[in-house]
């Protein structure tokens, strides 16, 4: 039997989870902190947003399964200890719901989508345009596991992809583009640009004015990764001023919104409450199961995160 201590005081994860394991993994054992008897003897936990003293308790952890995808926060944490190794959650399921997510976006900004509604209300049949999804590229911020699955999805409706990130390769058929260069050339291509980059010092207020600038009049951003990338204030001046064309945002610097923001009442900008992806249940199980077992072989778990990178 493997012990995992639970860290988030927010969250009862022992009470959310415990099922699941029961029924999937019955040789990892989910605790609360009050829990634990021997607390050197821990060397797993499943965090989230966890306290600042949380750590020290547990002299002897060798890794910390984050239950979401982003690590940002648990980056910063002031306690973070030295020589642990975080894992971020890799859920294929949850990669696949926000490429679902993301599709919804490129096809109904392609397509015309968002507009039939007004049209239906004042009885106005306006003829669609046809343009081709070869003709529509779809650019994307940051090619990892949740851009990649955007990507294969875009793909196979026939969109040309083009994808930019820290590191240049051709992943899937995809050229993944690096450096100000190609970031300035698949901005002012991009007739869709999402954006799911990992929140890092380097990429923290990435979407801004200058960004938009170079957007295309007819174009479409879709934020679907951290508040924190996008500087709000310069939003609805860019849209106002007509690039980008329209904006999802799906992630922001306060959440839940608060209500008089003025994103809520813009009609060029549609939200939606941090509903991209969650990672399911069965997911996270899977997922912890994998990186302890390749933790016991003294491998690299599939979720390992850089610390030199951020993510």
């Amino acid at each position: 039997m493997t012990d995992i201590v639970c860290l988030s005081p927010g969250h009862d994860l022992k009470a959310y989870f415990e099922k699941d394991f029961a029924r999937d993994a019955p040789e990892l054992r989910l605790l609360r902190p009050d829990e634990v008897g021997d607390p050197g003897a821990i060397e797993y936990a499943l965090v989230h947003a966890p306290g600042p003293d949380d750590f020290k308790p547990f002299p002897n952890l060798r890794m910390l399964c984050s239950w979401g995808a982003g690590v940002d926060a648990l980056m910063r944490h002031p306690a973070l200890p030295e020589g642990v190794v975080i894992n971020r959650m890799t859920d294929p399921g949850q990669a696949e719901m926000m490429a679902a997510f993301a599709i919804h976006y490129v096809t109904g900004w392609h397509r015309g989508m968002f507009r039939y509604p007004a049209d239906q209300a004042a009885k106005r049949w306006v003829e669609n345009d046809w343009t081709p999804n070869a003709a529509v590229t779809v650019g994307i911020l940051g090619y990892g596991k949740m851009g990649a699955a955007i990507g294969r999805a875009a793909r196979v409706l026939g969109y040309p992809v083009q994808a930019w990130a820290s590191r240049a390769r051709v992943e899937d058929g995809v050229e993944v583009m690096s450096g100000e260069d190609a970031f300035d050339a698949l901005v002012r291509e991009a007739r869709v640009l999402v954006n799911v980059l990992p929140l890092t010092e380097a990429t923290t207020a990435i979407l801004n004015a200058e960004l938009f600038a170079k957007m295309r009049d007819d174009a479409l951003l879709v934020q679907l990764a951290r508040g924190a990338h996008l500087v709000e204030a310069d939003m609805i001046p860019a849209l106002d001023a007509g690039r980008p064309a329209a904006a999802a945002l799906d992630v922001f610097a306060t959440e839940p919104l608060p209500q008089d923001h003025p994103f809520w009442t813009h009609p060029k900008i549609m939200v939606t409450p941090d509903a991209g992806s969650a990672a399911m249940n069965d997911g996270v199980v899977r997922a912890i199961m994998r990186a302890i077992a390749a933790d016991r072989n003294g491998e690299q778990p599939e979720g390992f995160v850089d610390r030199a990178r951020g993510y």
